[in-house]
């Protein structure tokens, strides 16, 4: 039998405005809820150790640490939490760094919420996942 449990995820990124709408967009699913959200990387890793979620959305470009790093570190904590990063930087050098990195994803914000859900389900299910923008200098 499949798990209906929905997936808890904390959602780090500097913008109030982004974070409310996803928050509000992803809590509307069944699938995802996020449980707490924060606009820096020093909040970030508290909430992780305290609330222990199943995955985490880091902006890649934070006050207080750069989001890539800021990946690395708290998945050398916690290795079984699934991390997407999300990012205005459409370079493939930032891509690739988070895939060095550990993260499942690397979503551009310019693109449509139907991509991050989708980014989220591919990994949760163990699927790395990146915006096309970005994919193809990715491939092989």
């Amino acid at each position: 039998m499949l798990s209906t449990k929905r997936k808890s995820i904390i959602l780090i990124d500097d913008h109030l405005l982004l974070r409310q709408g996803l928050e509000r967009l992803l809590n509307a699913s069944n699938e995802f809820v996020i449980c707490e959200e924060t606009g820096t990387a020093a909040e970030g890793v508290s909430l992780i150790r305290e609330l222990r979620p199943d995955g985490a959305i880091i902006d890649v470009s934070l006050p207080d640490a750069d989001g890539i790093e800021l990946t690395e570190q708290v998945l050398r904590e916690f290795p079984n939490l699934i991390v997407l990063i999300l990012s205005m930087h459409e370079e493939p050098e930032f891509a690739l760094r988070a895939l060095q990195a550990g993260a499942m994803g690397y979503v551009l914000k310019n693109e449509a919420i139907d991509g991050l859900v989708i980014a989220l389900r591919n990994a949760f299910n163990g699927k790395r996942h990146f915006s096309a923008d970005v994919s193809e200098p990715l491939s092989p």
